[in-house]
This record gives structure tokens, C-alpha cells and sequence, in this order.
């Protein structure tokens, strides 16, 4: 027997709908980063459980047609909600979904995982049936600062449940919808403010703060979803917050298996350990994936951007993954810094605009390294999640271009290939637009990088108005990791008054600056 485990949730699922269907450019360099050896042993299902759930993943391959193609350990502890996209596309058009060995094989349409799947609880919440977690259905009616988001959550009343709280940036990203695209979430289930022409309508706060304390990084800013054009970006001002319940989700659970492959235990998929070595084009890179045979692997693809995105790490740690297990190219950056790539997702951005004519030309990434503006500025952060151009000969996106970008394969997963995609997936009956939320200036009045009211301190201005350096201010705030800072002592440390010091941040007595001190982040 195969050593392929699937889970039985989505043997039973599967078995369910059969009945009842018959009841009815970048510089590389050799610079990588080496993983450390690790001891870790996974827990290893029985034998009953594994006969019992391959025997019944392969009746239903058998009887679809489709191919099951898993790999891991079981329960999975983080499962990937797939995408839902279901059409395929080359560098411009919408095609038909390609045959193996043809040009454009292989991307997301064609293997499909964990269909997303939502109870509407009739209360103002929203169960998500993969993950367990629970939602608000609305966004909350005003942008706030980020630093008064999770108290937002804490103290929201909604449906019967009393521990609401703010979203990771992977919980949030879970509910992501890229069948159609903008907005990137299904509006029969989640709703939004406006109609998306408003760029300060369009954010979701996550609980993750931009950690990365290099020079080059950029700084007081968290990570938002963008949910009307679908990036994860570090920004800074007033924002909007949709709250979440149920116990933490997307904490990985890596495991160097000695062969160049790595096995996230949590989600059950298996990776290459090292990249591809090069920047390549959209197009190329699906080759590449089809190609491989790494480790003795002949199954393996292009991550679809949930899967790329799981495994991103934003606790801080620079490149914006585990470089203990896993291994990345190193590259010099448009500012000419050192730097880390880009890395292609087999997932398309599907619309942009009906008149636009080059609105196919975009598939999405995640950056292992800073997200940078043309001039190599990190304006968005490492773990930011934006769309490039497919080709040297499409058209401009919104962010600096590189046109060719990494890979980072995956095999396994709860995934089934559907080598027609779904076409039926892409959806033009979707509510889109809105009512207006309160955009207005909520919260502290500072600025930061993105120029939005409401976000963190200006800590050079608010030292210079007491009179301290800035140095001996942030000495006196503490570590960030520790939580909130005594501002009664802190303001003993300097000289100054509690009063003071807490109108110089802007903030009420007893809370937080805006992203002044942040939390540490998990996952």
C-alpha cells in the first residue's frame, strides 16, 4: 500500500456527494541560508486508520476519475482552505485548461483541495466548516487605529459568543476567495463596507505587527488584507476589523525529512527544501513544477497561493520563513541591498477590469523578502502577498515589477488533480457593493509611512516634545515583546509627567500607542 494519507473528513465528504448524485528581475547570488538538523518525530497514524482512509480516498479517485494525491500525518491541524479558483489562464487570456505536457500545466484550477465551505448561523456570524472558526459577518461600521483593533474584538457582542478576538494574518487569509476575484471573499457569506473604489474601505486588520527590524525594513506599520484587491500588506492608519473565534489556527509543524524535503505535519504538506536556484517567468515555473523529480518525487507543483502563504512566518524573523528547515536563494535587490526573492503561486489574479485588456496577465506571489516599491524600498514587508506581471511583455502592475520570480515546489496535501478546473467557479452574480463604513479620523491623529490618520507614533516627534531622545524614549517604553509598557514608569525614567508622556502617544490613560508596542506574533 502507498504510504498516502487522506484525511477522513474528505473521504467522507467526497463519498456524500457521490450518493447522493446517484440517489438524485533581480541579481542571484550564492548566498543561501542552511537549514539546521533537526530530531523530530512525527506521530505515525494506525494502521486501521490508514488502510481505512486510503481504501476509501482511492474508491473515490476510482469512481471521479480524479487523482488523490495526499501526503502527511492525521488529524491535520491546519488545513488549507483551497482557493476556489477554477478557470484557467495563460499570460493574457482565459484558455481552457491545458493537458499535461502543454504550455500553462498545472496551475491552480487543476488541483483542488479543501473546498471552501461556510454556515451562515443566522446570528451575524459565520461558521467556516474547515477550519472551526468562527466569524462576524459584518466589518465593523468605523476604521480604527490598529492598536485599538483588538479591543474592538474583545469587547464585541454578536451571536452568543463572548471571546471574540482579532484575526492572525493566516486566519484572515483563510477566507480569502480567489474564484472570481474583487473582492477576494464570498460576499454571500462575508460583507463588506463600500464598493471598493475607496482605497481606505478596502482594509482588514490582522493581529500580526510588522516585526522585521533591519535597517532597510520598513517600520510601524501591521498586516492588513486587502479584502476589494486581495494583498496581505504591512500598512499603517485606520482600518477596518472583522473578528474571529476559536482556537488559533495556522501554527505550523515542520519537519526536515533528511531527503531535501520538508513536511509541514500541520497541514500535511510535503516541500522542497531548497528553491529552484533562478528567477524564471510564470510560465516557466509551471514547467519547472511539472518537471521536477526532487527527492524521487514525480508529483510535484506550483503551491497555490494558500498553500505559499501557510508556510510564511511572521514572527519577526527575516527572510519571512523558517530558514532553520528551509533553504532560499539569496538575490540583490533593486536598492541594490541584500535581499531575498519572490516566490510564484500557481494562482492567477482573474479580473481586474471588464474593459481592461490586460487583465489576465497577473499571477500572485509571496515575498520571502521585503516587498518593494520600483526603487527597492520595502514598502509592504516580508510575507507580503501582491501579484506580479506573468511576462516581460505584460502589463505594469501596481507595485515595483520583476516579471521573473522563484519557486518553492509542494506535493501532497488534501489535494485531487481536476485537470478541466471548474469553470462553473468563476461567479458574475456576486453582491459587490456596500454600504459606506465610517472612514473618518478615529483614534490618534499621527501618520506613518502609508500617510493614514491613526497610525502608530511618530516616536522622534513624540521624544522631541518631551524633550528626551528618542533612544531614551524607547528604553523607557521597553521591550515590545513583553506587552504593554508601565508608562508610569516609564515616564518616572524620563523626567517627565504620566500625563505627558500619554499625551505625546496619543493615547488614553491605560491603553495602548497606536503599534507602539507591539505583541509577538504567532504564527
Amino acid at each position: 500500500m502507498n504510504n498516502r494519507v487522506v484525511r477522513i473528513l474528505l473521504t467522507l465528504s467526497l463519498l456524500a456527494v457521490i450518493i447522493a448524485a446517484c440517489g438524485t528581475s533581480s541579481t542571484t547570488t550564492d548566498s543561501t541560508t542552511s537549514p539546521a538538523e533537526t530530531a523530530v518525530v512525527a506521530e505515525t497514524p494506525s494502521e486501521t486508520e490508514v488502510e481505512t482512509t486510503i481504501e476509501g480516498a482511492e474508491e473515490v479517485a476510482s469512481d471521479t476519475g480524479a487523482e488523490v494525491l495526499t501526503t502527511g500525518t492525521d488529524p491535520i491541524a491546519y488545513p488549507i482552505v483551497d482557493t476556489g479558483q477554477g478557470t484557467c489562464y495563460d499570460n493574457s487570456e482565459l484558455i481552457d485548461c491545458p493537458a499535461e505536457g502543454e504550455a500553462f500545466y498545472g496551475q491552480d484550477a487543476q488541483f483542488t483541495g479543501n473546498e471552501p465551505s461556510y454556515t451562515d448561523n443566522g446570528d451575524g456570524t459565520v461558521t467556516d466548516n474547515v477550519t472551526g472558526l468562527v466569524w462576524t459577518q459584518e466589518l465593523s461600521d468605523a476604521s480604527m487605529p490598529w492598536s485599538d483593533a483588538a479591543g474592538y474584538c474583545e469587547s464585541f457582542e454578536v451571536g452568543s459568543i463572548t471571546d471574540w478576538r482579532l484575526p492572525n494574518i493566516k486566519e484572515l487569509w483563510s477566507i480569502r476567495d480567489f474564484s472570481t476575484g474583487w473582492p477576494w471573499v464570498d460576499t454571500d457569506y462575508f460583507y463588506l463596507v463600500g464598493d471598493g473604489s475607496q482605497g481606505a474601505q478596502q482594509h482588514s486588520w490582522s493581529s500580526n505587527y510588522y516585526l522585521v527590524d533591519t535597517e532597510e525594513a520598513t517600520k510601524n506599520v501591521a498586516f492588513i488584507v486587502n479584502d476589494w484587491t486581495g494583498h496581505i500588506k504591512a500598512l499603517d492608519g485606520n482600518r477596518f476589523v472583522r473578528c474571529v473565534s476559536g482556537d488559533e489556527y495556522g501554527i505550523n509543524d515542520f519537519v526536515d525529512n533528511g531527503d531535501g524535503t520538508v513536511t509541514d505535519n500541520a497541514t500535511g504538506l510535503m516541500w522542497a527544501q531548497d528553491d529552484n536556484g533562478e528567477a524564471i517567468d510564470w510560465g516557466t515555473a509551471l514547467a519547472y513544477a511539472e518537471d521536477a523529480t526532487d527527492a524521487g518525487y514525480d508529483d510535484w507543483r506550483l503551491p497555490n497561493v494558500k498553500e505559499l502563504q501557510s508556510i510564511a512566518d511572521y514572527s519577526g524573523v527575516f527572510p519571512a520563513i523558517d530558514s532553520t528547515v528551509f533553504n532560499l536563494t539569496g538575490i540583490t535587490n533593486e536598492a541594490g541591498n541584500a535581499d531575498y526573492p519572490y516566490y510564484w503561486t500557481s494562482t492567477s489574479n482573474p479580473y481586474i477590469d471588464p474593459n481592461d485588456e490586460d487583465g489576465y496577465w497577473y499571477a500572485w506571489y509571496v515575498a520571502a523578502g521585503y516587498a518593494v516599491d520600483h526603487d527597492g524600498n520595502d514598502t509592504h514587508g516580508a510575507g507580503a502577498v501582491r501579484f506580479d506581471t506573468k511576462s516581460e511583455d505584460g502589463a505594469s502592475g501596481p507595485d515595483g515589477e520583476r516579471y521573473y520570480n522563484y519557486v518553492r515546489l509542494v506535493r501532497g496535501g488534501d489535494v485531487v488533480e481536476t485537470p478541466d478546473g471548474d469553470p462553473s467557479a468563476y461567479r458574475t452574480d456576486r453582491v459587490v457593493v456596500f454600504e459606506d463604513g465610517d472612514t473618518g479620523d478615529i483614534g490618534n491623529s499621527a501618520g506613518g509611512p502609508e500617510g493614514g490618520a491613526g497610525g502608530p507614533p511618530d516616536f522622534a516627534a513624540v521624544a522631541a516634545q518631551l524633550g528626551v531622545s528618542e533612544e531614551a524614549l524607547m528604553d523607557a517604553l521597553g521591550d515590545p515583546s513583553q506587552g504593554q509598557p508601565d508608562f508610569a514608569a516609564a515616564a518616572a525614567t524620563l523626567g517627565v509627567t504620566e500625563t505627558d508622556l500619554m499625551d505625546a502617544l496619543g493615547i488614553a490613560e491605560g491603553g495602548m500607542p497606536a503599534g507602539g508596542q507591539p505583541p509577538t506574533n504567532t504564527p
